[in-house]
């Protein structure tokens, strides 16, 4: 991964960009805002961070994709729509289709908390199923891990869980993924995953949160083995639905989502997951 594509110029995009530099995930990372000088000040003091923090990435600016120059991943972090909390369906679905024919066959990536609209966009404006999806569920699992480690009283890193659906109001948790150092939660605890779950309900990660989430992401799609994340894709049948996108569990490799991991539900959480994506179902329908 040579050089990546940043879209917005906000906290999102700037937390991301950081954490790309600091890890070193691509050589190149472009910050693309229409407002350029606010961009490029951002991008300068990232580079400027490099020699004190002990990175080496070149980060720029500029106001146009077109302006970008060649990248190999496009991440849609916050541009001036995504901002918008209160954005239309129809204004996300229209953002998704005009990024098609710029991201061609490269992946997209969609790190603000609002993207199943987006993706769904485009994958049927014609991008392909592996190339497009959205990182937030990996905050969303990261923040669960912190709510049931502080219920156990245990280390957050031995903590492990899949999130599925649509979080944080329509959040799915298969009960037997939900682990402390690989014991289900639920033979430690009765209540604890239930807490957890209720502590995060109808609150969205920040920015930090969500650009944390992306690099993981952007972590995973570069590695030399591949990963199982959460993620929002578009599903083509997996879990009995099409055309939708909602958090579930896949296999990412370099060339994006490899295969669409289903895992067994209980009776209640299959019923809840089915609801999300009906859910987005009508959202598409009167969008």
């Amino acid at each position: 991964m040579h050089s990546i594509a940043i879209l917005g110029a906000g906290d999102l995009a700037a937390t991301l960009a950081r954490r790309v530099a600091e890890q070193e995930l691509a050589r190149r990372v472009v910050l693309v805002d229409p407002d350029e000088p606010r961009a490029r000040g951002k991008a300068l003091d990232i580079s400027q961070s490099g020699p004190v923090e002990g990175f080496d990435v070149q980060v720029e600016a500029a106001a146009t994709l077109a302006g970008a120059g060649a990248f190999d991943v496009l991440v849609v972090a916050d541009p001036g729509e995504l901002a918008d909390p209160l954005l239309p369906p129809a204004r996300a679905r229209a953002l998704g289709e005009s990024l098609v024919p710029v991201a061609g066959k490269r992946l997209l990536l969609v790190a603000a908390a609002s993207a199943s609209t987006v993706i769904e966009a485009a994958v049927r404006k014609g991008m392909g199923r592996q190339l497009v999806l959205g990182s937030a569920p990996v905050a969303y699992a990261g923040a669960l891990a912190r709510r049931l480690a502080s219920e156990m009283q245990v280390e957050p890193r031995g903590v492990s869980a899949l999130v599925l659906g649509l979080p944080p109001d329509q959040m799915v948790i298969p009960r037997e993924s939900a682990c402390v150092g690989g014991v289900p939660v639920d033979r430690l605890s009765p209540v604890a995953l239930r807490r957890a779950a209720a502590g995060l309900a109808s609150r969205a990660p920040g920015p930090v949160a969500l650009a944390a989430a992306a690099a993981r992401v952007l972590r995973a799609l570069r590695g030399s083995r591949p990963s199982i994340l959460s993620v929002l894709v578009s599903l083509q049948g997996e879990y009995g639905h099409r055309g939708v996108a909602v958090a579930v569990p896949a296999r990412l490799a370099s060339g994006g989502v490899d295969s669409v991991v289903e895992v067994p539900l209980e009776p209640v959480d299959r019923v809840a997951f089915d609801r999300a994506a009906q859910r987005r179902l009508q959202e598409a329908y009167w969008a």
